[in-house]
């Protein structure tokens, strides 16, 4: 028997158990030790966004071992330890079957399970990061992975600015302070993890002409909802999985993290979602 967190297309979570499992052509079973609740899970229980699937299993992020290994996987052995990213959902169970293009090993002995969950949570590519060098950028949104981003700018870019009110992580996600009704083309990079219709639609009207705009995955489907279009703006998607770059960022902000972020049990979530959340999913 294993259990899964899941939403009936949008609505409030549910806790559903099933019998049995198989690991698949080019897949992995992963017995799911923590999951990252992120703005996609937030979007799916607010119904900001219907899911294609119902029930539709939440959890963009999770870390665990690998139990069973399907035909043709040859990369992982059982007793890995792994991180699957699951982007559009589908972290948030006990025993997950996932394809092996979405998961990493990470056996580093020094980090435990719901380390590595947070360090997965960081690992955004250096590629991306190094866009926000040099330039003007605002940072706005209420998921971990602004962090990266933020701790860069403030490093290497010319300014960083945040819209205070759609923006957590003050402690890290520091700048000056600007309107989401500005009017003025200021950015030339703008970051957004939020799933606030507000956000999708007025942040962009910020960006100048030529700007690049990097956006969680989660916004893809909301991005409509933005006049983006009217501008020659390049769209970038956040990409996850460096884990040396997460772990450099975890090293430095973990005490504020761990303490500003729940750990949650599964009834717990259910009874009053909290976004973002870790999920602890050993008893379960």
């Amino acid at each position: 028997m294993y259990y899964r967190i899941a939403v009936n297309f949008c609505d409030t979570p549910i806790i559903q158990s099933f019998r049995g499992f198989m690991a698949r052509l080019g897949e992995v079973a992963v017995q799911v030790s923590y999951a990252y609740m992120s703005i996609i899970d937030e979007a799916y229980a607010k119904c900001l966004l219907i899911a294609k699937d119902s029930p539709h299993v939440m959890g963009t992020v999770a870390v665990g071992k690998v139990i069973a290994v399907g035909i043709g996987v040859d990369r992982f052995r059982e007793g890995d330890r792994v991180v699957a990213f699951t982007l559009t959902g589908g972290g948030a169970q006990s025993i997950l079957t996932v394809s092996t293009s979405n998961v990493v090993v990470y056996n580093a002995k020094e980090f435990d399970y719901l380390d590595v969950l947070i360090i997965a949570t960081l690992s955004v590519k250096r590629k991306l990061l190094d866009i926000v060098k040099g330039a003007n950028v605002l940072v706005v949104g209420n998921d971990l992975s602004i962090i990266p981003f933020a701790h860069v700018a403030q490093q290497y870019s010319l300014k960083v600015f945040t819209i205070p009110r759609y923006t957590s992580w003050s402690d890290i996600v520091k700048g000056e302070h600007i309107s989401i009704y500005e009017d003025r083309q200021l950015f030339d990079v703008i970051v957004i993890a939020s799933c606030d219709p507000l956000v999708i639609s007025l942040v962009p009207r910020l960006a100048k002409d030529d700007a690049i705009m990097i956006v969680h995955p989660a916004v893809r489907n909301l991005l409509k909802f933005s006049d983006f279009n009217a501008k020659s703006i390049t769209i970038k998607f956040i990409q996850f999985g460096d884990m040396v770059s997460g772990e450099s960022i975890y090293t430095e902000f973990k005490d504020i993290i761990r303490s500003k972020t729940p750990l949650l049990n599964p009834q717990n979530f259910i009874a009053k979602p909290v976004f973002p959340a870790f999920i602890d999913l050993q008893n379960l």
